[in-house]
């Protein structure tokens, strides 16, 4: 009669639940939208991906041209002094004249442009921007598929928790009942104590059954809430029954493109961008610059005022190239390793594709299995509780021993075991699938 009242505070705590629940979810999809906006691992992958962004930017904005404004203001506090040969004044050879140039105050203004013309490394930058936007957006998609995953295992746990609590519940109603009726019969003398020792332990066992399927729920269900980014004291409703009678067939299932091999493909490419950027080197940079300056001298301070001094303009443009020839082998060195390490992701790129093919085989074969188990392990156990039913009709009636009945409750308990393993088995195969048919 205990685990009659545990399995009310059971129901009445699923009531309450309903009841005060402000997120409900009718299916693991809507789990997986909820947690695209509320997952941290999800929304930081994100914005690692809008950092990308702004990096790929940030590489095409350096082939924009350089442009720099400048404004200079020069107090002379005491001018420099130079000696001039007097010869030039008609003195002798020898003398000199101490002179001194300039005026107080200098004012100059300009602005100087640079672009570089010719510079294959910043061009090189930019596909390797390009190509860490992409790493980013799988990686993004990668993230997503590790959180669905996770998400989709403990929703699925608490379903199958549901179904054991049901089953854990219902056989230890039964167990209760036997071990009543086998503890009345042994106080009329009329069964012996090991049958009631029997009907007792199979009372405790089924009680700590449902024990642990209860904790198993709760536990399945903070953990679902964690990765949902809910707190513990959120309301959280799942109204979704296990049904597998509208499961497709695997000729209905159409796997999407694996994250995996897009992280692969883009990591090769990236790899042999920078491969090209390493042997970039090697080649001379040619830059243009143009200058534009004017200046003003004056012995009064007065800054910008009209009717001053006159403003003297230089200006000049320029081509620079530049070509490291020898720089002690350091960048033929390190081209090298930019190679080896291309022809790695290369091979990775192709195995990653091998290895996607294989596992969604494996993964069609293993649905297959575990569907074709689980109905198998369903209707064993149904017709292992029948088999029960019909012995204890029997032993009411004088036709079955008590031992029989006993027997047959302990293999209902152990194909009721089965059953559940099977279902856990193609729970998971079933998520997997769901995870693999996303379009990330």
């Amino acid at each position: 009669m205990r685990c009659k009242v545990y399995a009310l505070f059971t129901v009445l705590t699923a009531f309450a639940t309903s009841t005060n629940a402000q997120t409900r979810f009718s299916n693991l999809e809507e789990a997986w939208l909820y947690a695209d906006k509320h997952n941290v691992s999800i929304t930081n992958s994100e914005i690692e991906s809008k950092k990308a962004i702004a990096g790929r930017k940030q590489a095409y904005m350096d082939l924009m041209p350089d442009i720099n404004a400048n404004g200079t203001f020069t107090n002379n506090t005491s001018l420099q002094t130079t000696l001039l040969p007097a010869v030039i004044f008609g003195a002798p050879e020898g003398v000199y004249t101490p002179v001194q140039f300039g005026q107080k105050y200098i004012y100059n203004v300009g602005f100087t442009a640079q672009l570089d013309l010719v510079n294959l490394q910043s061009w090189h930058n930019t596909r390797i921007a390009k190509e860490t936007e992409e790493i980013n957006k799988v990686a993004v998609a990668n993230t997503k598929k590790n959180i669905y995953q996770q998400i989709a295992a403990q929703y699925y746990a608490y379903l199958l928790n549901e179904e054991a609590l049901k089953l854990a519940q219902r056989s230890a109603d039964v167990a209760d009942s036997i071990y009543i009726s086998v503890n009345n019969k042994f106080e009329e003398g009329t069964a012996s104590l090991p049958n009631k020792d029997i009907a007792l332990l199979n009372s405790e066992r089924a009680k700590q059954t449902a024990i642990t399927a209860f904790y198993q729920l709760r536990t399945s269900r903070n953990s679902l809430k964690s990765l949902l980014g809910l707190s513990i004291t959120d309301s959280m409703e799942i109204i979704q029954k296990l049904s597998f009678s509208t499961q497709k067939d695997l000729t209905d299932i159409v796997m999407a493109e694996d994250p995996t091999i897009k992280l692969a493909y883009h990591q090769s490419v990236l790899n042999h961008n920078k491969y090209k950027a390493s042997n970039s080197g090697i080649y001379p940079t040619l830059s243009m610059t143009y200058s534009n300056n004017t200046q003003q001298n004056d012995n009064d301070f007065r800054p910008l005022q009209s009717g001053g001094p006159q403003w003297f303009p230089a200006s000049f443009w320029s081509l620079r190239a530049s070509w490291n020839i020898f720089n002690g082998g350091n960048r033929w060195l390190q081209s090298q390793r930019s190679k080896l390490t291309y022809e790695q992701s290369v091979a990775d790129y192709e195995q990653a594709k091998r290895q996607s093919a294989i596992n969604d085989e494996n993964l069609k074969l293993g649905y297959s299995k575990a569907k074709q188990l689980l109905n198998k392990a369903e209707n064993i156990m149904n017709l292992s509780y029948d088999n029960y039913t019909h012995i204890s009709l029997r032993h009411e009636e004088g036709l079955a021993s008590l031992e029989d009945k006993l027997r047959g409750f302990s293999e209902y308990i152990s194909y009721q075991n089965q059953y559940l393993n099977s279902l856990s088995e193609l729970l998971v195969q079933l998520y997997t699938i769901k995870i693999r048919q996303q379009t990330f």
